[in-house]
């Protein structure tokens, strides 16, 4: 029996953003293991369609719809989650979105549209479920979404990396606040890299862009994505289990992810500016401006 059999095989986990990629991949996998799962989600009707296909593999889901950039709204779901079941064993603080640009044709709307919900949606729900998870007085795990784009900088998807680079020191700031009031809490970081998923189709939909670098380094993301992008709940399997480890530090690509992260290191150390962003365009068949 695997570790998050053990661990995950009860208890109730939510999970933001859990009605397609990512989330959904820790939608299914949880369920599967034994949890009662809420798929919150701001598309009411596809968390509705993963609940619904949860229930009939037999496990057991439920849809909430949510808009994690309205704190009132989340301290509701809040409430709603531990009078229903009282407790929450696993909070998952997946809700995300991207954006391609360069940093200076951004809009405000968008700007502020990315940092609503990759960041304030995660304050907002921590903000809500910690103080009733610290009461519940059980052990739990609080998993956070940052992105191996929190370890480094990346040319035009400046709002998602610094939305990210947010999210991982705010879940550092979060798991040594939680250990000073000694709560039953664990906090994880989670990296992913490279999952297959909507989110840079749907960037292009909703906040397009006309610099033909940034759609040609996103077009070329999202063909590595279909290539090669793991599958979500494979991905989602492998994160869970360092999750119920106990794990800070959960990546979907293990090699991966740690050699970015030694990158990281090295760039620091030695005070060495940003990479020189050729170089990626380089490696991904993309031509770099004249």
């Amino acid at each position: 029996m695997s570790t998050a059999q053990q661990r995950f095989s009860t208890g109730t986990a939510l999970v933001t953003g859990g009605a397609a990629g990512i989330g959904e991949g820790f939608v299914r996998h949880l369920a599967a293991l034994g949890m009662t799962v809420v798929v919150a989600d701001i598309d009411e009707q596809k968390a509705v369609e993963v609940a619904d296909a949860v229930i009939r593999e037999g496990a057991a889901a439920e849809a909430y719809r949510i808009d994690v950039t309205d704190a009132d709204a989340v301290d509701e779901m809040a409430r709603y989650v531990f009078d229903r079941y009282s407790s929450l064993e696993l909070l998952v603080n997946n809700a995300g979105v991207e954006n391609a640009g360069l940093l200076w044709e951004v809009s405000i709307d968008r700007w502020r549209k990315v940092m609503d919900i990759n960041v304030d949606g995660v304050f907002h729900c921590l903000r809500s479920f910690v103080p009733r998870m610290i009461e519940a007085g059980t052990p739990a795990c609080i998993a956070n979404l940052s992105s191996v784009g929190g370890l480094n900088s990346v040319a035009v998807q400046a709002p998602y990396i610094v939305s990210k680079h947010a999210v991982l020191a705010l879940t550092e700031c979060l798991h040594q606040e939680l250990s000073l009031v000694k709560a039953p809490i664990q906090v994880s970081a989670v990296l992913p890299h490279s999952i297959r998923s909507q989110i840079f189709l749907a960037a292009e939909r909703d906040a397009p862009t006309q610099n033909e670098t940034a759609n040609a380094v996103f077009a070329a993301m999202q063909r590595a994505n279909v290539e090669s992008g793991l599958d979500p709940v494979v991905a989602a399997e492998h994160m869970t289990e360092a999750i119920a480890r106990g794990d800070f530090w959960v990546f979907s690509n293990d090699e991966v992810c740690t050699q970015m992260a030694a990158n990281r290191g090295r760039q620091l150390l030695e005070l060495a500016p940003p990479a020189d962003p050729r170089v990626m365009l380089n490696k991904m068949g993309v031509s770099a401006p004249a």
